[in-house]
């Protein structure tokens, strides 16, 4: 049996891990993939390449994430993904794995550095939507993201995700979904090859269903039901990204 590892340890948010998954387990045949949460400690010392078939960094805070696998840990990543492996990373676990990042820059809650995985060769920017309107307290900062996809457009949750910047300077960078409503479209979710393997990395929570979103949420409650119009279309969306990390035999 494949294990899909999602990374569960300081940082990452509780919201965002028990949303992706319930959104895996929605989607995946539980007699071909085993999920399985995973802390730095495990990265840094067990062998868990081989039988991995998907490393999921998720949403949540970035800095924790770098200060926990920052040498040791995203060599080892990247060595993975570099020999065929698959890598998700979903807002914070986004951030993570570009070559810098610009989160609030000037603002209370600035984190701009340097990162050290790489896959995206340019800068994470973000909020996406714009400064001083993320909370790590609240939902203040959350957006239906309209984000393009295929022929059309699909609203998707976003809170204090990224934009990835300036992504036609790469010509490895796939640019697959842009933010349709801010100006110049930027890119919302790119696929990257990396050797043998690829990457993912998503700005908006593809993997949010409105069916476990706290409706009695005042920041939330215009939004739910526009996310419950597109439920269908956003597991489509998500389905289709997993496919494209190799995940073919759903439930």
């Amino acid at each position: 049996m494949h294990r899909i590892l999602i990374y569960a340890d300081q940082g990452v948010d509780g919201g965002a891990l028990k949303q992706l998954v319930r959104s895996l387990k929605q989607e995946l045949d539980p007699s071909l993939y085993e999920i399985k949460r995973v802390n730095a400690n495990i990265l840094l010392t067990q062998s868990w390449e081989e039988s991995a078939a998907l490393l999921i960094i998720p949403g949540g805070r970035d800095v924790f994430y770098h200060a926990a696998l920052d040498g040791a840990g995203t060599d080892r990543i990247r060595r993975y993904v570099e020999s065929g492996g698959r890598y998700l990373g979903i807002c914070a676990g986004a951030y993570f794995a570009c070559k810098a990042i610009e989160f609030e820059k000037g603002g209370a809650l600035e984190v701009c550095a340097d990162r050290s995985l790489q896959f995206f060769p340019g800068i994470a920017k973000g909020p996406a939507y714009g400064p001083n309107k993320y909370s790590y307290e609240n939902a203040r900062g959350v957006e239906a993201a309209a984000v393009t996809w295929e022929d059309g457009t699909c609203p998707i949750y976003f809170n204090g995700g990224c934009l990835f910047d300036a992504d036609e300077l790469y010509p490895q960078v796939e640019t697959i979904s842009r933010y349709s409503d801010i100006e110049g479209r930027p890119a919302a979710i790119v696929d990257i090859p990396i050797a043998q393997g690829r990457a993912i990395l998503s700005g908006v929570h593809i993997e949010y269903s409105p069916c476990y979103l706290n409706g009695a949420d005042p920041y939330l409650q215009k939004l739910i039901p526009i996310f419950e119009k597109a439920e269908g279309e956003r597991r489509l969306v998500f389905r289709s990204l997993l496919s494209r990390l190799g995940l073919h035999q759903f439930s």
